[in-house]
Order: C-alpha cells, then structure tokens, then sequence
C-alpha cells in the first residue's frame, strides 16, 4: 500500500491500514512534509527536543507514521514521477489527500494508474470532492466543520458557534476511508477488478449530522445549538463542588431512582413520563443542578452509578494517561524514535481495535527515507543504477544514497 498523503486525514487513514496489518510504503518528498518539521521533536536518546536536529522526528510523524516504510520520492521531477509509477504498477493500494487535479497533474490519477495496474485500489480524501461547484474551496478541518453544520450544532444557545475540541473534520473521514479501502479489497478478492474510492471530508460529516432528523427538528423549532442539554429529555451536564458531572437520563425508571436518590418525590410528579418530564425540564434541571452543587464530583458519580443511572465526570483530556481504565485498555502508549532503546515519556494513542487473534502492534517509525532504495528496488524493480541516477539527480534525497557493504 502506497501512502501518499500529508498532515492529518491521510496519515491516520493509513495509519489505521498499517495496524490492520497492511505493508504501507509511506512516500514523503526530499525533506518531508510538514509533520516532521513541527515541534516539538523526538531525538534518537528518546528524549524531547525542542530544536530540531538532523536525527530528530516530529512528534505527529511518530503517531501518524508508526508501522509504514518510509521512501523519499521528488514527484516534481519526471524521473520520480517514472518511479512512482513503477511502484503503483506493483501495488495494491494508493491513498492520496492532494486537493483535487493534483494527481492528474502529476499524471498518476485513477485511469492513468489503472491501465498499469488494473487491480489497483486508489483512495482519495477531499475536503468537498472532486468535482462540483465548490471542489476547488480550500479545506481544513474547522472550514469543514463549519461548511457541515457541526459548529453551528455545537455551543450554547447565547453563545458563538463552537468547533469540537478534536479534528474530528479530519478524523472521521480518515475511519471511513480506511473502511472503504478494506470493502474494496474484498470487492477485489470476488472479480478482481481495481477501483477509485472517493471520500469527501464534507459529506463524512454530514452523514454524521444527518443520522439524526435535522429536518424533524426544524419544523418543530428546536434551537441549532443546544449547549450540553437536550429538549427531549434530562441529559446536561452540571456543576459539583469541585468539578463537572454529566447526567443522562434515558428511562422513566432512571429518573424514578434520581427522585428518590434525592429525596424529591415532587420531582417524580413533574416528570413521570418522557413528554412531562420535557415539558418541565427547565424546573427538573434547576432541582437537579441545586442538588449536585452541594457534592463533590466524587460523591456524585459513585451516588449515581450506584442506583444505575448514567452518570460520568467531565474529565479534563490531559489526565487519560492517568484514567485506570484507559491505562488497563493500554489506550496510550509511548512513541518510540527508530533509533531509540526504548519509548519515550511521549504518548501517543494505541489502534483502538483490539482483535482475538490477530496482534495490531507496530514498530516506530522510521526515520525519513529509511526504506527509499529497498523499495524502489524491491517492489517497483529499479536497479542499481537506476537508483544511483536518481539519486545523483536529487530525486531521492539525502535518503538515496546507496549504502555499502563493511566489513
């Protein structure tokens, strides 16, 4: 699988591939992109750096860059265009993030590619598609969050629109890219025939937004910006002594139980059912803030969890390496330099799919260019010489040169 993309979407989405078990051939230009000269760094002692020496890694290509080769390519020049080619004619899977026309360009689009290798699966993630009025827009992830609806979804009702606190413009669409080029493959296994996938930042979160009926709500004058709370019923989240606490309510029999938790039986009266209870959420709410105010978020949460009624603390996002379920999960792990002992105090997140028999461990990134002349030899068929004339022509980079034997 060539891994051909930049920055967030791309780099997850192949990220995902590679714990999945694919051989992903990462293909940077001479220098690499932006994620490895963001700071800070990890240097080869496995400590952080915060100015970048020749050996360093920024910390996003150690994230995003686990389990994949790494081979510097210069597509700005021909002959580097040639070797691509040559390496996507023996490939299985190509995944780009280029806004759109680039690859078309550089001629390696889906129907140049596809008459060397018809087999070939080609993914492309866009912020608004390939074509339409708006494909050419640029797009970032706050852009898409806000072009979607997301933001104008997210916040308090007297507050300004919110993104989330997450790149999830970029995220989702890398998971369902990821989705796709394994439903493809599988496609490939029954007819063996090759195919373009399409996946547009926009339309991923759309289809998100849209899974509830937007439409619905409109027509009944529901505000676009609900803050933590919800009309329908009891779920916000409210103040402790000492913290945040997040409430759902999602049956009658849980409200019943918060009622009597409380001592409130006048509660109860208020909201029996889930049409009453929305009617007079406003009252219920205000008891329920009143009550929660007095305890520590503590108390509340083992209170609540107590009589089986759904109930959580509001975390802040920089203590999950010290959540013992998250810990117990081995949801983070610590990022290794290639050139390290062992891993650094720096974490990263772990595949968060786990499998019964299959391992999704990856080895550390590798440093820049790494793989360049084994697979370029290897897999796209250049010689020696080959290689050597391209590396003489700076299409390699610094990573080109050819390594002798000692000894």
């Amino acid at each position: 699988m060539i891994d051909l993309t930049r920055v967030v979407s791309g780099p997850v989405c192949t990220w995902f591939l590679a714990s999945l078990g694919a051989e992903v051939i990462r293909v940077d230009p001479p220098g690499g992109d932006v994620t490895w000269r963001v700071p800070p760094w990890i240097g080869p002692d496995g400590e952080q750096s915060e100015r970048m020496g020749p050996d360093d890694i920024g910390i996003s290509y150690l994230r995003k860059g686990r389990g994949k080769r790494s081979v510097v390519l210069d597509l700005g020049q021909p002959e580097g265009v040639d070797a691509f080619r040559r390496l996507a004619a023996n490939s299985d899977v190509l995944v780009d993030n280029f806004r759109p026309g680039v690859m078309a360009a550089l001629g390696l689009d889906y129907e140049t590619l596809a008459e060397l290798n018809p087999g070939l699966i080609h993914a492309s993630i866009t912020g608004f598609g390939p074509d339409g009025p708006d494909a050419d827009l640029a797009s970032m992830d706050l852009i898409i969050q806000g072009r979607s609806g997301l933001m104008a979804k997210s916040g308090f009702p007297d507050g300004p629109p919110t993104k989330t606190g997450a790149t999830i413009g970029d995220h989702f669409p890398a998971a369902l890219c990821a989705l796709g080029v394994t439903a493809a493959l599988r496609q490939r296994d029954i007819d063996g025939q090759g195919q373009h996938i399409d996946v547009a930042m926009l339309d991923s979160l759309v289809a998100m937004l849209w899974d509830e009926p937007l439409d619905l709500y409109r027509e009944r004058g529901m505000p676009d910006r609900i803050g933590n709370g919800d009309p329908r019923g009891i779920l916000d989240t409210f103040a402790s002594q000492d913290g945040w606490v997040n409430l759902v309510i999602t049956s009658d029999a849980q409200f019943k139980r918060l009622t009597e938790e409380m001592n409130r039986p006048d509660l109860w009266e208020l909201g029996p059912s889930v049409p009453v209870r929305a009617a007079n959420r406003a009252e219920i709410c205000t008891a329920v803030a009143a009550w929660m105010a007095q305890q520590t978020t503590e108390e509340l949460v083992a209170r609540l969890q107590a009589i089986r009624v759904p109930a959580g603390a509001v975390a802040p996002a920089y203590t999950a390496d010290a959540d013992p379920q998250i810990q117990h999960r081995q949801a983070l792990v610590g990022l290794q330099h290639p050139r390290a002992a062992k891993p650094s105090n720096r974490l990263g997140p772990a595949f968060p799919v786990k499998f019964s028999r299959a391992d999704t461990d990856q080895a550390p990134a590798e440093t820049l260019g790494a793989s360049t002349r084994s697979v370029l030899q290897d897999i796209a068929g250049l010689s020696e010489e080959e290689l050597d004339h391209l590396h003489a022509k700076g299409v390699l980079g610094q990573a080109g040169r050819r390594i002798e034997p000692t000894g």
